[in-house]
């Protein structure tokens, strides 16, 4: 572990519970908030390190958390360091290039996985689409899932299914390590002992009776050549998925290991947008 990455003490975050006895729209912004919010997704407010900073003044505005609406989703958002969340509140954009791409040519009845599904930035806009599809949100973090299944209920979405934990090239305990105190910067740390389960994706969606993808999308802060390689090179061909958006850790660089991966088994990388990679399977040739 580097300088840059700290163990995740969950026990410093704030009471979830507490706060999500309260049905979603009972913290909406107020009026002052209301203006601030306008100006920031019309000004450069909305982008990069101004982002954080005006999405803190703005919530600091009032008491408990935020109630906002995303793409017809409903989130509740916390004044807790989270760059996911500080997106939804002013960027209306906020990836939704990414999230087309998935969506494009899915049907009604489409399966999504979501690897670091975070608060469900991916995963409600995905489950509206696919509506007798399912959704299989995975996130290490509690709270995570916490949060995801508040959303989720508030947006009157049922066919989320939220998974408590981390996902690599096989099964143990670990625990969770933090950057630069980002609570959507959160990684699997296997070399330490800890409370944090993980197990391989395909055990995952064996257990949830998942035979067939049609998009995935990864990011889970480096891990992603462990969790994502040994799937793909052991998955029935029917699992593989269509399409798939992972994190690049670098401008124009993926993962060493999903990209030999990815050109083994027919992937094309048809686009990329500031953060992500978007991959495509050419199904025409054989895999």
């Amino acid at each position: 572990m580097n300088s840059t990455w700290s163990k995740l003490e969950l026990s410093k975050s704030k009471n979830i519970s507490q706060n999500n006895d309260y049905s979603f729209g009972y913290f909406i912004p107020n009026k002052l908030q209301r203006v601030m919010i306008l100006i920031g997704k019309k000004t450069i407010l909305k982008r990069g390190l101004f982002r954080s900073k005006y999405a803190k003044l703005i919530m600091s505005l009032s008491k408990g958390p935020m109630d906002i609406i995303f793409r017809k989703c409903s989130f509740r958002l916390w004044n807790e360091n989270n760059l996911i969340e500080y997106g939804l509140l002013l960027d209306p954009n906020y990836n939704n290039e990414d999230i087309d791409f998935l969506i494009h040519g899915a049907k009604k009845n489409s399966n999504f996985v979501d690897i670091g599904s975070n608060v469900g930035l991916y995963s409600q806009p995905l489950a509206l689409a696919s509506p007798n599809g399912r959704v299989i949100s995975i996130d290490a973090n509690p709270l995570m899932k916490l949060r995801l299944d508040f959303n989720k209920k508030s947006s009157n979405i049922s066919n989320i299914k939220t998974i408590n934990l981390a996902v690599s090239d096989t099964s143990g305990k670990g625990s969770l390590i933090i950057r630069k105190n980002d609570i959507a910067i959160v990684a699997l740390d296997e070399n330490t002992s800890g409370d944090v389960n993980f197990s391989t994706l395909i055990e995952i969606l064996e257990t949830n009776n998942i035979d067939e993808i049609y998009g995935l999308k990864i990011d889970i802060e480096g891990h992603e050549d462990k969790a994502l390689v040994p799937f793909l090179l052991n998955a029935p061909k029917k699992l593989l998925p269509k399409k798939i958006v992972i994190e690049k850790p670098s401008k124009n660089q993926d993962y060493a290991g999903c990209v030999k991966a990815f050109k083994e088994l027919n992937y094309n990388l048809v686009g990329r947008s500031k953060n992500n990679s978007f991959y495509a399977l050419n199904v025409h040739e054989k895999t």
